[in-house]
């Protein structure tokens, strides 16, 4: 371990010597290593997620985008609008042994992502990122 450290402490020094060779031949700074083009999120998409099944498959979890989540239970089919954000999270678990569920997103109608389960209180975790 004490190696490690020694290690890491010559790498920091390294590059600290390196930073003041920088500034005194170039008189470059700290913000030319800032790239200059950052890229900027997608704007927010509106998605449908239909959660289908086997007649009577109850299910709960949780629906949402990063700062934007809620819990959600019910039986199947029920269908689910979602505004805004830039990615989809969506976690259920099926409620009952047998059956099967699936959780779709649909993107102005058409299937983006589908996932499914018929395991014994199975779950499906699905992550769209458009």
């Amino acid at each position: 371990m004490r190696h490690i450290v020694v290690r890491v402490r010559a790498l920091v020094l390294h590059m600290a010597g390196l930073f003041a060779v920088c500034v005194a031949i170039t008189g470059c700074s700290l913000v030319a290593f800032v790239p200059e083009h950052q890229e900027t999120p997608p704007p927010p998409v509106s998605v449908v997620v239909e959660i289908t099944g086997s007649s009577g498959v109850r299910f709960e979890g949780s629906l949402g985008t990063a700062g934007a989540t809620r819990m959600i239970s019910g039986q199947v089919p029920v269908t689910y609008a979602v505004d805004g954000g830039v990615a989809l999270a969506v976690n259920v678990t099926k409620k009952n042994e047998d059956g099967n569920l699936t959780v779709r997103v649909l993107r102005s109608g058409a299937q983006v992502a589908q996932r499914a389960t018929d395991a014994p209180y199975g779950t499906v975790l699905l992550v769209y990122k458009p």
